[in-house]
């Protein structure tokens, strides 16, 4: 029968190994927008969705992608769904949907060290990701289905400006609320989004 201390020692080394664990997965989440090495595939027509695999491109043949079959559509909203106008107790998620419209899987740089949110309203820019700390921010390549659309993981935005002290609402003031009118667009690996309106309660 095992005696008091091993059991405390077992429960020591499982609770190691959990923190481990933690710490990976959030190491993945911050180096790579999709979180894994299983994008989440979602028809832009439908609410429904279903996971496949993308392989590193250490493992996969598939080419690059050519100039202009990619494309990408920003988003904004909550955990389940699309919302252009939130209340004054909604912290906004953003986030971004991308597609391959070649006619042959194709690989793609994804990295967050190439991926810009940009929000504005009429000619000033409130919020620019350019702004965030971007200290470790990596280049990430991943394999984009062919005719498929793939979203990455979704982001709070604090409802605040960005400045030269960074992007988060420690440091920074809240923009105007009250049915203020804002635009986002992001930008990956070069790739523009058309802008998209959302009004802030």
């Amino acid at each position: 029968m095992p005696t008091q201390q091993q059991i405390y020692a077992r429960r020591r080394g499982a609770l190691l190994l959990a923190l481990l664990i933690l710490g990976v997965w959030a190491w993945i989440s911050i180096a790579n927008p999709f979180g894994s090495s299983e994008p989440q595939m979602t028809a832009s027509t439908s609410s429904e969705s279903a996971t496949v695999s993308a392989e590193a491109t250490t493992e996969t043949e598939a080419p690059v992608c050519q100039p202009g079959v990619v494309q990408v559509e920003v988003m904004i909203g909550n955990e389940t769904e699309t919302l252009n106008t939130f209340s004054s107790d909604q912290t906004p998620l953003i986030w971004y949907s991308i597609v391959n419209t070649g006619l042959e899987d194709c690989k793609f740089n994804v990295g967050l060290r190439g991926t810009f949110f940009t929000i504005t309203s009429g000619d000033q820019t409130y919020w620019s990701s350019k702004q965030c700390d971007r200290d470790g921010l990596t280049d990430s390549d991943v394999v984009l289905p062919s005719n498929q659309a793939v979203a990455a993981m979704r982001s709070p935005w604090d409802k605040v400006y960005s400045s030269e002290n960074g992007c988060n609402a420690e440091n920074n003031e809240p923009v105007p609320t009250g049915g203020a009118t804002y635009k986002i667009k992001v930008e990956v690996n070069g790739v523009i989004s058309e802008e998209k309106s959302f009004i802030l309660n």
